[in-house]
């Protein structure tokens, strides 16, 4: 009995783990990640593109991390944005597998 009940949990947190979760953040490249100072006369999503062109790749910054994206076309249309990334995180590749993304709205009113 006591064999069944750590199976069942074993087996709980193993699907609770593929689970989606929603991470926020701004979109970014792997090689500048939060700061964007090398091309001072381009704008941040100038830069972000210009390096995912390179040898960067998308990732999503959320104030602490940088966390690298699975899909490499949706983040280019929200380089620089602030966004929300719908995904699973898996830990063993370091890596967001995107579901979807939304721009967030920037609180500013007209």
């Amino acid at each position: 009995m006591r064999n069944n009940c750590l199976i069942l949990t074993l087996a709980c947190s193993l699907f609770a783990a593929n689970e989606p979760a929603t991470f926020t953040g701004v979109i970014t490249d792997t090689l500048c990640g939060r700061s964007h100072g090398m091309m001072k006369a381009k704008s941040d999503a100038d830069c972000i593109k210009m390096c995912v062109k390179g040898s960067g790749e998308f990732a999503l910054y959320d104030g602490k991390n940088i966390l690298k994206l699975s899909d490499q076309k949706l983040p280019a249309k929200f380089a620089a944005q602030r966004v929300k990334v719908t995904g699973t995180y898996d830990e063993k590749v370091q890596r967001i597998k995107v579901t979807s993304i939304e721009a967030l709205s920037t609180g500013a009113s007209k």
